[in-house]
This record gives C-alpha cells, sequence and structure tokens, in this order.
C-alpha cells in the first residue's frame, strides 16, 4: 500500500496544488480526479486555513481566527480526510500531518 500525507500549507489548493504529498513532492489537484464537489470542500478547508494568518500584517501576533472559523475547519477536516480515501481508494493510505486548530 502507498501512503500519501495529507498537509495543508497556505494557498495551496488556490493555486492547484492537492494538500497530499507523495514522496514529500505535493501533488496537483487534476492528478487525483477528484469530483467538483470534494474540490469545493478542499478550497474551502485551506480558505480557513489561511485565516490563521492575518495577511494584512503577517507578524501581527495577537491574531487569532475566529471561533467560527475554527469550529468549521475542526468539523470539515475528518469529513474531507474521509471523503478522500474513498476517492482515492484502498491502495493508498492516507497519512494526516494537518491537525485541528
Amino acid at each position: 500500500m502507498k501512503q500519501v500525507i495529507f498537509q495543508l500549507d497556505y494557498g495551496m489548493v488556490s493555486h492547484g496544488l492537492a494538500p497530499l504529498y507523495v514522496d514529500g513532492v505535493a501533488t496537483e489537484l487534476r492528478f487525483w480526479g477528484f469530483s467538483n464537489d470534494i474540490l469545493r470542500r478542499l478550497a474551502r478547508l485551506n480558505e480557513l486555513y489561511d485565516r490563521q494568518v492575518n495577511w494584512d500584517n503577517p507578524s501581527d501576533r495577537t491574531w487569532r481566527i475566529s471561533d467560527r472559523d475554527r469550529n468549521e475547519f475542526n468539523a470539515l477536516l475528518p469529513f474531507v480526510i474521509s471523503e478522500l480515501q474513498v476517492a482515492i481508494g484502498h491502495k493508498w493510505q492516507i497519512v494526516v500531518e494537518t491537525r485541528a486548530l
């Protein structure tokens, strides 16, 4: 069984990359052939992840993601992981390195 690492990073989905790494390299979204529903949920998950940073002032140490966004991210993460596992099949094992916020 091959392993794929799930690790979100800032802006990756909006730049066409899947948060799935094979041999240490991020893969392109189109490689996996995900449905539009999965792509939409991945984009939302990445958007919420990106809200951890105040992009107007990235060095702002007082910035905090809202409770609403944190709760949505934490609820969506396991759902998306399960959905991805079904989509990529039993020949791949997803190792999750992104944790709840």
